[in-house]
């Protein structure tokens, strides 16, 4: 990766795989896929992103545009989805895809028996680096 903060998120998703955390290399390849499609929006289309966010009514959304990487932290994850798609960036499978994780995420970043396998963890983050990092170009 040539982002040093994407890097330091896939040395960890690693690092953790290797050593069978699995539900946290899930959770580090989330953040990881997240912060690329940021610096994404960033780079290639912040403008969209804007108009779509303007148009946004969930009033737990303070921000009316984003500038800098830090202000996407005040947009929930599932609504920068949201956005991103009505912005036409990502695709509708992408953005199923994104969701789909998103929930997987959700259920296994917090405390129950669910158990992550292998081959699990291997599903989700290949999904996820085949059809948006390496997708989306930064």
């Amino acid at each position: 990766m040539k982002n040093p903060l994407e890097n330091d998120f896939l040395n960890e998703a690693i690092d953790c795989f290797e050593i069978g955390a699995y539900r946290a290399s899930i959770v580090m390849v989330w953040n990881l896929t997240v912060d690329h499609l940021y610096e994404y929006v960033l780079a290639n289309e912040l403008t969209n992103f804007n108009i779509a966010l303007s148009k946004n009514t969930d009033k737990r959304i303070k921000i009316t545009s984003v500038l800098k990487k830090d202000d996407f932290g005040e947009v929930p994850e599932g609504k920068f989805i949201e956005f991103c798609r009505s912005a036409n960036i990502i695709t509708s499978d992408v953005r199923r895809i994104l969701d789909g994780k998103l929930g997987i995420r959700n259920s296994y970043a917090h405390p129950s028996s669910l158990q992550m396998t292998e081959s699990k963890a291997i599903e989700f983050i290949e999904d996820l680096v085949n059809n948006v990092i390496i997708k989306f170009k930064v």
